[in-house]
């Protein structure tokens, strides 16, 4: 394959068009007009006052999930120019013959140079296209939570040991992964649960290794908020309920909201 052809197909990553994202709003509540006495009055307003909240969380959401499609759709330009840059710039390098070993010591490095920086376009693509998932699926579970909490099945209560460490780990969405990091800015995987637990005044062990013997055993069918999740012996997540989990995956990623797998050990730390 030659050159051309690599950078080619690396800039066709992101030639498909993406969809325009129409502004997302929350439409008005409508409440009807109620007559009766005092008891259906209060009911009224108890009501009244629900859909005005779930309106305006409904409003936070769409703004946040607009945000993160405008920021898509930004990325997804910046890559196809940034692309198109380094196809054009080799298209437009003939460099004549190159009728000496110097001149195709320089021909091979510019081309090189080019083929490094188109595969570092792609990669800086791919990473915040990482990112942003994270962030649409910490939106989902946030929503799930909600909708649980207004009528489904009950996530752990708001002010237990457990529900504090998932909202403090949720709290890290975004940060880097940096091995034996502890946080509050930089976490390995075992660091993550730890600092989070430690957030709510409960220590845990500092190793996976360690962790996946700290409290009970928990079978997958019964898993909490809170709950460490084991997909091996090497890595430990944290379970955040509506079968997902938060965790510090891997070097070169982000502490992320992520699907709860299917062949896990679970373990619930004794809060």
């Amino acid at each position: 394959m030659t050159e051309l052809e690599v950078l080619l197909r690396a800039h066709r990553l992101f030639t498909t068009a993406v969809l325009p994202s129409a502004p997302l709003t929350a439409g008005h509540v409508q409440m009807p007009a109620v007559d009766g006495g005092s008891r259906a009055l209060d009911a009224y307003r108890a009501r009244r006052q629900a859909a005005v909240l779930a309106q305006r969380t409904a409003a936070q959401t769409d703004s946040a999930l607009g945000g993160v499609l405008s920021g898509a759709q930004q990325d997804h330009a910046r890559a196809l120019s940034l692309t198109r840059q380094v196809l054009d710039e080799a298209r437009r390098d003939t460099g004549g013959a190159a009728d000496s070993p110097v001149a195709q010591r320089e021909a091979i490095r510019r081309a090189a140079a080019r083929l490094r920086t188109q595969h570092g376009h792609v990669v800086t693509a791919r990473r915040r296209a990482a990112l942003r998932l994270a962030i649409l699926r910490a939106l989902r579970y946030r929503v799930l939570q909600r909708f649980r909490q207004s009528g489904g099945a009950p996530l752990a209560p708001g002010d237990t040991r457990a529900a504090v460490a998932v909202r403090a780990a949720l709290s890290r969405l975004g940060r880097p992964y940096v091995w034996g990091a502890t946080g509050p800015d930089r976490f390995d995987c075992s660091g993550l649960v730890q600092w989070a637990y430690r957030q709510a005044g409960v220590q845990i062990d500092r190793t996976t290794y360690d962790q996946i013997d700290d409290g009970i055993a928990v079978p997958r069918s019964q898993v909490r908020p809170g709950d460490l999740v084991f997909p091996h012996s090497g890595h430990v997540q944290m379970a955040i309920g509506n079968g997902m989990v938060v965790e510090a995956p891997y070097t070169g990623a982000n502490v992320r909201v992520s699907p709860l797998g299917d062949n896990v050990v679970i373990r619930r730390p004794l809060a």
